[in-house]
């Protein structure tokens, strides 16, 4: 079955409908639990959110690849990104593949580490 250009750029616009969808859900849900707790802006492309923690939080390598991982929530620490491995406040959040209620669950656990976590 061939596609042919109608049938790619259909394919293609239903595509990014999916995906602006499922950044809609993730923006909605950051905005419920994250406010005052981080700062993000909406991504002109791409399948990520980054996400900088506020409330004193400079690190997030310990934060994400411990206690998220024991909060049953993945994120990338910020310092991942960072070829000379320095601190970063800040965290990548993919919402290309998540349920709605699980983006929603993983901003809500954030929140509460945030929270959690002593201010520096």
């Amino acid at each position: 079955m061939h596609w042919g250009f109608d049938g790619l750029d259909k394919h293609a616009r239903n595509v990014a409908k999916f995906y602006c969808d499922r950044l809609d859900i993730l923006l909605s849900a950051a905005n419920m639990h994250l406010s005052g707790l981080a700062e993000w802006r909406e991504p002109e492309a791409g399948m990520f959110l980054w996400i900088k923690l506020l409330n004193g939080v400079s690190d997030t390598k310990a934060l994400i690849e411990d206690k998220a991982a024991k909060a049953n929530v993945l994120f990338v620490p910020g310092q991942s990104f960072c070829p000379s491995g320095e601190k970063s406040p800040y965290v990548r959040a993919s919402f290309s593949t998540a349920s709605d209620s699980d983006l929603d669950i993983a901003m809500k656990r954030l929140a509460a580490l945030i929270l959690a976590e002593p201010q520096g």
